[in-house]
């Protein structure tokens, strides 16, 4: 966050980006943030009980890649199905690029905790032995980082779909969460946030 911060600082010194240039939020861009990401969540809850025992768990440790938690058994195309959910309401309405990144990143923070709350579940039932007895709100384990991991490369698939470049998305979505994407590579997330969108 505070290398986003210090790149603004210097662009409004260099006169790249001004006061009047500064993103302006577009309201029927925050609705479908609000209404699909709302659907999405539903999507999720809904197909929690679908999600299988990863055959990886209890082979690794507690320190999974990104790349083998989303290989879980049924996540990454239930991620797709919301994701997809998604980007189908700011098509709807030809809504694309910076307006969907900030309108994501702003109902993906207010929606963070429920997001989190299931994904953690999910990743739970995927790898029961490596997350076993963790909680997804505590910064400390793993199930928190993995958690947030996954549910930016959500976001980031949406963004992607909408219009937004994948690194573009990434930066736009990494300031707008809580934590955990820091834990793990931008080309791991991306590169997840690119299977879930083509899903």
């Amino acid at each position: 966050m505070q290398y986003i911060n210090e790149a603004k600082r210097w662009q409004k010194l260099a006169g790249i980006i001004t006061e009047e240039t500064a993103p302006v939020e577009d309201a029927v861009a925050n609705k479908d943030a609000e209404t699909a990401l709302k659907q999405a969540l539903s999507v999720l809850q809904s197909g929690e009980n679908s999600v299988k025992v990863s055959p990886q768990d209890g082979e690794l440790d507690e320190s999974l890649t990104l790349g083998l938690i989303a290989g879980a058994p049924g996540l990454i195309s239930l991620a797709g199905k919301a994701v997809n959910g998604i980007a189908s309401v700011f098509q709807k309405d030809k809504k694309q690029g910076t307006v969907v990144g900030d309108a994501l990143k702003n109902w993906g923070h207010k929606l963070e905790g429920s997001y989190i709350t299931v994904i953690g579940t999910i990743l739970q039932k995927s790898f029961p032995k490596a997350y076993a007895g963790q909680d997804v709100d505590d910064k400390a384990t793993p199930l928190y980082k993995a958690a947030h991991a996954v549910y930016g490369a959500m976001l980031i698939a949406a963004a992607v779909s909408s219009g937004l470049g994948a690194a573009e998305a990434h930066s736009a979505i990494a300031s707008g969460l809580e934590g955990g994407l820091s834990a793990f590579k931008s080309s791991e997330v991306i590169g997840i946030a690119q299977k879930i969108a083509a899903v």
